[in-house]
């Protein structure tokens, strides 16, 4: 039978998806771009999608990755990859022109992690996200997206071009119906404060919440912190504001594999993800898949509204934590949350890009 390339005759069983992130293969909690990667992947794959995530350091090697996957599909009898993700922009138009015109069977999303606040800090990605919109109006396979509705809809309207929503995905099978996570009031406590130390992540806030908490309980609080990766932001300044207040250690714990990130997530009581910008967020997720309740800015909207915290106000955090600490049915208001945000992103994002109907 003739080949037909999905992009012509959409189906299930004519998809392959590669989600490529830039660089080299890593599985540590750091790359949080390859583990969120990783995991749509797997949610995809859970969903009967042929889905696959991968690292590439140049746009050359991408390239002869994809000529040996077509290669090989060919000489198995195999689908071909039909759509490229490129997680965060980093193929520049000019490339990505070239890959479209030579595979014109793909489609290419070129996709901006973050939500429109984070990216002051990338004004490159910016311009290859602005250059990808005018390429997109002149091919037939290349597509802006992004991973953040909010994102999209700006994008769309200022750039006048149709930004596709590709969001991540979680998969359900990592959530676990824990019965035993819950912290007894006198008991020391254990927060965890995890991700790269920016300052729109504001670490500086959820750690004097945690020290509100210190204080207030009259237990020991020891804060766990991700350590190793500061951009734009020290943990100086968390460390003065702790001294001298009893009862508050702060542990760094390095960056680690990501099975044993989610351990360590297991062993706190409460994770604090007051972000001021964010596009998902990825630590949320594993929090609620170990029965770890997490409180959150408002950003991270796909949470339960009563976990949602002023992330300028480190006793509102407090108190946002006090309720969830001491409210029993929070982890599964968590995981009910989670759950639907993956069915709508499934149904509402993916299906669309795919061009799949029903199921």
């Amino acid at each position: 039978m003739q080949y037909r390339p999905h992009h012509l005759a959409p189906t299930l069983e004519t998809a392959r998806v590669w989600i490529v992130c830039h660089g080299v293969e890593s599985h540590a909690s750091h790359i949080g771009l390859r583990i969120s990667a990783d995991y749509t992947a797997k949610s995809l794959y859970q969903r009967g999608v042929w889905a696959e995530a991968l690292c590439a350091k140049t746009v050359a090697e991408l390239e002869a990755r994809i000529d040996a996957a077509k290669s090989t599909s060919l000489d198995r009898g195999e689908v071909r990859p039909s759509h490229l993700i490129i997680a965060a922009p980093w193929i520049v138009a000019k490339d990505l022109a070239r890959l479209a015109a030579t595979h014109p069977e793909i489609n290419f999303y070129e996709v901006s992690h973050s939500n429109v606040g984070f990216l002051q800090a990338d004004p490159h990605a910016i311009k290859i996200m602005r250059d990808v919109c005018e390429l997109q109006v002149s091919t037939h396979n290349v597509f802006a997206g992004g991973n953040s509705q909010k994102f999209t809809r700006w994008a769309t309207d200022a750039w006048r071009v149709p930004v596709t929503w590709v969001p991540n995905l979680y998969p359900t099978s990592e959530v676990y119906d824990y019965k035993d996570r819950y912290w007894v009031p006198g008991t020391p406590l254990r927060v965890g404060i995890f991700g790269a130390n920016r300052s729109l992540k504001n670490h500086t806030t959820a750690a004097a919440a945690a020290a509100e908490l210190a204080v207030r309980y009259g237990t020991p609080v020891e804060i766990l912190m991700s350590s190793g990766r500061d951009e734009g932001a020290t943990d100086a300044s968390i460390r003065e504001m702790l001294a001298g207040i009893p009862n508050v250690t702060l542990t760094k714990t390095g960056w680690l594999e990501w099975p044993k990130f989610r351990a360590l997530v297991r062993s706190v009581h409460v994770v604090f993800q007051v972000s001021f910008t964010e596009s998902f967020n990825v630590v949320s997720a594993d929090s609620i898949a170990e029965g770890v309740p997490a409180v959150v800015g408002p950003a991270i909207d796909w949470v339960p509204e009563h976990w949602q915290a002023n992330p300028d106000d480190a006793l509102d955090v407090a108190r946002v934590a006090d309720t969830l600490l001491r409210d029993r049915t929070s982890p599964d208001d968590g995981r009910k949350a989670l759950a639907a945000f993956v069915d709508r992103a499934w149904s509402s994002g993916w299906k669309p890009l795919l061009g799949i109907r029903g199921r």
